[in-house]
């Protein structure tokens, strides 16, 4: 059957729910007034193994769709460098570390200041004698560097999304899966 990522991701979601409501609906399955029509728990239970298998099945083919997906990106070398092809499994993998690098290189741009409006440099100082520690990076390059970053990420954010807009045939996907 042909999918796309983003169909492969809204039925996980689909049978996430699912499953959920089967799990909360379990306790109150156990125990019934005379005459009141309820689920009973085997069919709560069964509902909600019958979720869990379409999941695992679901992000089975997810997998096989993010590795079977490739992507061009810029170079892996130095934040921007020349462009690579990889899996979208990698594109994804990816994508949270550079977004923490990018959040590093911001941090180093300027002090934020603490709660009560001020800035505290008293954490680099040593005493007695007031010797201050010197920046080994200006905010300027900081902030240059965040933005090289900040481009790569934009760049894999976009590629992922493109890339999860394609259609690929996943061999045994089941149909019923989707709806």
């Amino acid at each position: 059957m042909k999918t796309t990522g983003y169909a492969l991701r809204e039925a996980i979601k689909q049978h996430e729910l699912r499953r959920d409501t089967a799990a909360r609906a379990f306790q109150g399955s156990l125990k019934a007034f005379p005459g009141e029509d309820k689920e009973t728990p085997v069919q709560v239970v069964d509902a909600f193994l019958k979720a869990e298998q379409s999941i695992a099945k679901l992000q089975t083919a997810q997998a096989r769709y993010n590795l079977t997906v490739r992507v061009e990106v810029a170079g892996l070398g130095h934040y921007l460098g020349d462009k690579t092809t990889i899996t979208l499994s990698e594109a994804i993998k990816s994508i949270g570390g550079i977004a923490r690098a990018e959040k590093m290189w911001r941090s180093a741009a300027g002090p934020k200041p603490d709660r009560y409006g001020g800035y505290r440099d008293n954490e680099d100082e040593l005493d007695p004698t007031k010797v201050r520690s010197k920046a080994t990076i200006t905010a300027s390059k900081a902030v240059e560097l965040a933005s090289l970053v900040a481009k790569r990420a934009g760049s894999l954010r976009a590629a992922i999304a493109t890339a999860n807009a394609r259609e690929v045939e996943i061999e045994d996907l089941d149909p019923t899966l989707f709806e």
